[in-house]
């Protein structure tokens, strides 16, 4: 089963799996038969959701056949001496955007991205109402450097019983900003982007994208509402204007870079009252690895500043790394 260890020098937490050991993998093995193709919703636990309803689905929501957690485990926290380590009590599913083997933001219609955003915060709402979640998570693999294990366009919700390190990290940082200066950190940083423009790749009237001022990969992007949110789950987003940021953000990436992987992340507030913190969402393309000097300072190391990215973005240039082709 399942469990939860904490580093104790690190601060952080490591998920023990062992069931993630047998998923299939299609960049390993071009024989893999994909079970998110229509003709195979039975190779796939119950679904939750069917989007439209009847055969001719769109979208399916089904729980992870390779969990990370199981709700089947007991969270607790047993003492043990020195460490720390919890059961593998969590949620985890996964989201099929399409019935066809190829694709992604890029190509999909505006409709279709606005329903997958609207389910992705549907759901979330519902995992945080779960008995010992304390936060829940979207993000999305693609490509093998991003760790995906299958081609076929998915994304993954996750329900957590702690909070992760990074997001415990960005609350604290903003209400220290907060308490000293009564505003919130990330909207004066859109406000900052939208007023220096060199980094900025789209906006429009409810959202911004930009590659953000320490950007620590290659064509790193956030996207945030312009106006302060700090749930994702919360019925006052707009995810229609969301869908067209979201579209146009994945056309110019899919556009500059060949072969593109990436990682995408949906930072939302935790369970509980947050008032301060401010969802968004993070691309992270990964065109290069990190090596001995990142995992050992802790640094990243980029060779493209986020002025010279969010240009090569907006004007639709080719990028690799030997060079730039108009």
């Amino acid at each position: 089963m399942p469990e939860i260890r904490k580093d104790i020098f690190g601060g952080g937490w490591v998920i023990y799996s062992g069931k993630r050991i047998g998923r299939p993998n299609d960049y390993a093995d071009f024989k893999v038969k994909c079970p998110f193709c229509p003709g195979r919703e039975e190779e796939t636990p119950p679904e939750i959701l069917r989007w439209p309803k009847g055969k001719n689905w769109q979208i399916r929501l089904v729980p992870n056949r390779y969990p990370a957690l199981t709700k089947e485990e007991i969270f607790l926290k047993p003492s043990c001496g020195l460490y720390e380590y919890a059961g593998g009590y969590g949620i985890h599913d996964v989201l099929v955007e399409t019935p066809e083997h190829k694709g992604g933001f890029e190509s999909f219609s505006i409709e279709k991205i606005k329903k997958i955003f609207e389910i992705y915060s549907m759901r979330c709402g519902e995992i945080k109402k779960e008995k010992n979640i304390k936060y829940a998570m979207v993000f999305k693999n693609v490509g093998k450097n991003a760790g995906a294990s299958l081609r076929h366009p998915h994304s993954q919700i996750i329900g957590l019983p702690l909070i992760p390190s990074t997001v415990s990290w960005e609350t604290e940082k903003n209400e220290s900003f907060w308490e000293k200066n009564s505003k919130c950190l990330f909207c004066e940083t859109i406000k900052n982007e939208i007023k220096i423009k060199s980094r900025i790749v789209y906006e429009n009237s409810k959202y911004a994208a930009f590659c953000p001022f320490a950007s620590r990969f290659f064509f790193e992007i956030w996207i945030m509402p312009k106006k302060h949110e700090p749930y994702f789950e919360s019925p006052k987003n707009d995810f229609l204007a969301l869908a067209y940021a979201v579209k146009k953000v994945f056309s110019a990436l899919n556009r500059s870079v060949k072969d593109l992987s990436y990682n995408m992340i949906i930072h939302s507030a935790p369970c509980g009252e947050h008032p301060h913190y401010h969802w968004h969402i993070e691309i992270l393309p990964k065109l290069a690895s990190m090596a001995g000097f990142e995992w050992g300072s802790g640094f990243h190391i980029n060779s493209l500043r986020p002025e010279e990215a969010a240009e090569i973005l907006r004007k639709g240039k080719i990028f690799n790394f030997d060079k730039e082709e108009k």
